[in-house]
């Protein structure tokens, strides 16, 4: 289908490596071939670096774009941040020649030069546009059968809508037909577009973080019958998994509710014949045991 330059930012590698490995592992099998590339930095934050110095954040980002333009690749990212930096960065330093002539001299100290001639796409856009999901259904090796999973797709890669374009932000629908082509029965839920809170986590409000955790997951387990949640951004998994056990501590509803998380590339390794041990969820913090899974 494609090769792609591995974008594999920051929080990936360092605290959920199983997902950059299920990555090299898994996606030559459905015709997506990954190159890596060292010299990647931060892509940077969306949120906190953004807010504080844009002209830094766009910087950083076309430095990114420019070591992918040299390689003559498009970029392939497993994470919803570094997609909405890469993406929006991207389109700023594109569209606008001031910005652009700015940014460039500033690369030209370090030998670098961003021309704009590189996309950057999500894995789920992949599935999307470059794949087709009639055309991943035909690769699955062992279909979800039984598996009622809710889907986050998560706010960076919904919003903005016009440069992201991967979905209806008020209404999104194609994280579930990712789902579906898996074989597993997607649900729907009323705070599907609800922020996992991360984001008021980092300026260091729990109890509104605890909030946003608590109201999406008893949504899901008091009103859809899913068995489990699953996204494809870093920041919302380590929300619902780690931060559903620190939720826990104010919300007691939580503890006898616990729904495990698992991330999109996690829910294809099981959907292509790999057990929960190799898709790495005994690194989970939230695993209970659910028995459809034995189909995996």
């Amino acid at each position: 289908m494609g090769k792609y330059l591995f974008f594999k930012g920051c929080t990936i590698p360092a605290r959920l490596p199983n997902i950059e490995k299920l990555a090299l592992e898994i996606l030559p099998e459905i015709g997506v071939e990954l190159q890596e590339e060292e010299n990647f930095s931060c892509c940077p934050d969306p949120v906190q670096l953004q807010g504080a110095n844009q002209y830094f954040w766009l910087t950083c980002a076309a430095r990114n774009l420019a070591l992918a333009e040299e390689k003559g690749m498009n970029i392939l990212t497993l994470c919803n941040g570094c997609l909405n930096t890469l993406a929006i960065a991207n389109d700023k330093i594109k569209n606008n020649v001031e910005i652009k002539a700015a940014i460039n001299n500033v690369l030209s100290a370090i030998g670098k030069k961003y021309d704009g001639t590189v996309e950057v796409k999500h894995l789920m856009q992949i599935f999307k546009d470059d794949i087709g999901y009639d055309n991943l259904r035909k690769k699955i090796k062992n279909p979800l059968n039984g598996l009622k999973v809710a889907s986050h797709p998560g706010c960076h890669l919904l919003m903005p809508d016009d440069k992201i374009k991967y979905d209806d932000p008020t209404d999104p629908v194609e994280y579930d037909k990712f789902v579906g082509a898996l074989g597993a029965t997607p649900v729907d839920y009323l705070t599907k577009i609800d922020c996992c809170g991360v984001a008021l986590n980092l300026v260091g409000d729990k109890a509104a973080n605890n909030k946003c955790i608590a109201t999406k997951l008893l949504d899901i387990k008091n009103n859809t019958g899913a068995q489990i949640i699953s996204t494809g951004c870093p920041f919302c998994f380590n929300q619902f998994d780690m931060g559903q056990i620190q939720a826990s501590r104010e919300y007691v509803e939580l503890k006898d509710a616990q729904i495990p998380v698992l991330y999109a590339i996690e829910l294809l390794g099981l959907a292509m014949g790999k057990s929960l041990d190799e898709i790495g969820y005994k690194t989970h913090r939230v695993k209970p045991q659910i028995k459809v899974w034995e189909v995996a």
